[in-house]
């Protein structure tokens, strides 16, 4: 080959390199069409300079995204570097669960690419051919094992994985009231138990991207590099190992009859063998007080009862346990929108002396005052005028009950306690509340074994500063006491076999009868 030829091709090769290197920042067409969708769908939250300060930013937890500070919590690429089109394409489609980022599954692949280019404007990071982001290569998962993942908790532990996510990973861990994103935000660690709700996905293979890339501008680490590839799928096989792929909601406890006492301080066997049914908990948003983003978002239930009396177990992860300050159902909560509301949100004046002793956690069970007729149910929050409802409420600073009962959010009237008794305990990042009452209550609700009794929840997490109607809540669901005395099966079986063989017998019977008639008479 002749010299000025390879020089030639050489030039053109470095000359392409180069040319391929450059940002891929899109057509000005391309980037005015995602301006468009971007007014549309974003700005609201994410603001119109993409600087994440948008009309509805003071009721989002965490935080919209800032695209002015080129941090992004979700990649594929290195630690510290920016995203690539593909990651921010997975984003817009998939959304990120338990935030108030959606999905957008209906907007074509040219308006994600639109949209993608636009964003990229708010940073210059992305112009910058110094900043190009490469997509890492990761390994395939290796097989699941449970030996790997008793490992896991070995590296779990070693890398002060329990310091945020606490010794269960239910998010309790000593830190967990400190931690703040680069904005100076406070964020929760994840609750490990509960997969689904992970940002950047729930698979093997994401977990594992979490722990290779970290997440840029908050505590949570990059592990490429600190531990073995091993290691590192180890961790993984451990956090997987914490969760289900699903919650699984249920709809309905089934409450088990007992013939033992109810002794709810002595008997930590009371609830043995009975599986707890998981129930959502979201946002009240309906009427002032509204909470958008509660501090709890599950709930598991169980009960059993014997002839005179029923015992509700509840259970649900908290962060901390908010034991100082005090809560009720009837106290006021601030206006949507108001000055007051607005000093609620430690989130913009954040330190690390932030308390939260003037609101404690609490929890109560909604029932109707009276067995509805029908399928007419009382209003969900509190009750109404014409359907009222009996709140079993507990305030977790105190650990004694209190009965309401409610004919709407306004209406709320204490009465006397009576039989209603309460256990609690907060360990390890869950709180365990045991709720006891008699199963027929004066006010004349009636737990009859056999029937379907209306159930819901309220829970207040003090360290987001709930209470009154800012709160958790759940829809209606049914409680169902199963019969004391099965009855047996053998019985039934008899009865309608001898009256199926009588039937038999004189369909026969008749046959034959009518046939003989038939053949006297032919003769």
């Amino acid at each position: 080959m002749k010299p000025f030829n390879f020089f030639w091709i050489l030039l053109v090769s470095l000359a392409s390199l180069l040319v391929a290197q450059q940002p891929d920042l899109g057509s000005e067409a391309q980037r005015e069409s995602g301006k468009v969708l971007y007014n549309l769908k974003c700005a609201q939250c994410h603001g119109g300079n993409g600087d994440g300060q948008g009309i509805a930013t003071a009721y989002f937890n965490p935080r919209p995204r800032d695209f002015t500070s080129g941090q992004f919590k979700i990649r594929t690429t290195e630690n510290g570097e920016l995203p690539t089109d593909d990651d921010l394409k997975k984003i817009i489609r998939d959304g990120m669960p338990y935030t108030g980022m959606p999905a957008w599954p209906d907007l074509s692949g040219t308006e994600i690419e639109d949209l993608v280019y636009y964003i990229k404007t708010f940073s210059e990071d992305f112009s910058d051919p110094d900043y190009l982001p490469k997509a890492m290569e990761f390994p395939p998962a290796p097989s699941f094992s449970s030996g790997s993942a008793q490992k896991g908790r070995v590296v779990f532990e070693n890398n002060d994985c329990i310091k945020c996510h606490g010794a269960l990973g239910r998010g309790d861990g000593p830190s967990a009231k400190t931690l703040v994103d680069d904005a100076d935000n406070h964020l929760k660690p994840a609750d490990m138990t509960k997969r689904w709700t992970f940002r950047g996905g729930g698979s093997r293979e994401d977990i594992y991207r979490t722990f290779t890339t970290g997440m840029n501008g908050t505590p949570m680490p990059s592990y490429h590099g600190l531990i073995s590839l091993e290691e590192q799928w180890q961790l993984v096989d451990y956090v997987y190992s914490l969760s289900k792929d699903e919650p699984d909601y249920g709809i309905l406890i089934i409450a088990k009859a007992v013939s033992r006492d109810l002794d709810i301080e002595q008997d930590s066997t009371l609830f043995d063998g009975l599986e707890a049914k998981l129930f959502p908990i979201f946002g009240q948003i309906i009427e002032p007080g509204r909470e958008f983003y509660p501090g709890v978002n599950a709930i598991s239930a169980m009960a059993v009862y014997n002839t005179n009396e029923i015992a509700i177990k509840l259970e649900w992860n908290d962060m901390s346990a908010e034991q100082e300050g005090e809560n009720s159902p009837d106290l006021e909560a601030p206006l949507f929108g108001s000055e007051e509301e607005s000093s609620d949100d430690f989130d913009d004046d954040w330190d690390d002396e932030v308390s939260s002793e003037e609101f404690s956690d609490a929890v109560a069970i909604q029932f109707p005052a009276k067995m509805p007729q029908g399928n007419v149910k009382p209003f969900f929050l509190f009750g109404d005028s014409k359907n009222a409802v009996s709140l079993w409420f507990t305030d977790l600073a105190k650990g004694s009950p209190e009965l309401f009962t409610g004919r709407g959010s306004k209406n709320l009237t204490k009465e006397e306690t009576g039989d209603l008794s309460v256990l609690s305990n907060y360990e390890n990042g869950q709180w365990t509340v045991i709720f006891k009452q008699k199963r027929q209550m004066k006010n004349g609700l009636s737990f009859d074994e056999g029937t379907f009794v209306p159930i819901a929840f309220s829970v207040w997490d003090g360290f987001n500063k709930e209470r009154g109607n800012k709160r958790g809540i759940s829809s209606w669901y049914n409680l169902y006491l199963e019969p004391m005395e099965k009855e047996s099966v053998i019985g039934p079986m008899f009865k309608w076999g001898f009256i199926t063989l009588l039937l038999e017998l004189g369909l026969v019977f008749g046959i034959r009868s009518k046939y003989k008639k038939e053949k006297a008479a032919s003769e």
